[in-house]
């Protein structure tokens, strides 16, 4: 719960960056398409009828995970195997230490070369801590420690799964929906509808076929 409040803007933090991230991708889809097929109403049918859905399907999916992994990492127990956890914790227990001997007497050697404090001056400068304030003081150290080793871990883990794994490398990441796999499952109806001509074209050929065959007939009888 405490580690959950600490960590309350990771939320905001993470749905934006995701969605920066899937506006790049798509931007650049939209530019590639627009670079490899010029002829604007066969980019809308291509858009439309292959890419739209596919798109936003993957880019959902994107998101989804962003938002399991927040799930993961402030709903759920606080766990780490990370050695640098306890050696983090161990630097803030020894730091809240030296702080406080700051204002105790440096004592030197006849040469001048060793520092020491007397144990009779760090007695009495410590006063004992209740329970509730030692515990208090270990949740602190605690918290702070796991944060900063959480927080390193789950920024690695949404650049590595939310990012590159939904959106760049996936099987059906948005880079890789249109494929030759996809244009040799369409049917002969649905290459039509994308890369056919339109009723005017189809009319205007048909015209053009009759005429061309009126001639070649009449060439034949002058022929004769």
């Amino acid at each position: 719960m405490v580690f959950e409040e600490h960590s309350e803007k990771w939320d905001d933090l993470t749905i934006s960056h995701t969605s920066k991230a899937i506006v790049l991708v798509h931007e650049f889809i939209v530019q590639l398409l627009e670079n490899l097929c010029p002829d604007e109403q066969l980019r809308e049918q291509v858009w439309e009828m292959l890419l739209v859905d596919r798109l936003r399907g993957a880019y959902e999916r994107a998101m989804d995970h962003a938002r399991f992994l927040l799930a993961v990492e402030r709903s759920g127990r606080p766990t780490t195997f990370n050695h640098y956890f306890n050696s983090t914790l161990q630097q803030k227990r020894s730091g809240r230490i030296t702080k406080e001997l700051e204002g105790l007497p440096i004592t030197t050697d006849c040469d001048a070369t060793t520092e020491f404090y007397y144990v009779a001056d760090i007695k009495k400068h410590f006063v004992p801590k209740d329970n509730a304030e030692q515990v208090c003081t270990d949740i602190v150290d605690t918290l702070a420690s796991y944060y900063k080793v959480a927080r390193k871990r789950f920024v690695d883990t949404i650049c590595q799964q939310a990012i590159n794994h939904y959106l760049l490398d996936r099987a059906d990441s948005p880079l890789k929906i249109l494929c030759a796999d996809l244009v040799m499952s369409l049917s002969a109806k649905q290459l039509d509808m994308i890369a056919g001509e339109d009723a005017s074209s189809r009319a205007l050929r048909a015209a053009l076929t009759r005429q061309r065959d009126s001639l070649r007939a009449a060439k034949k009888v002058l022929r004769e």
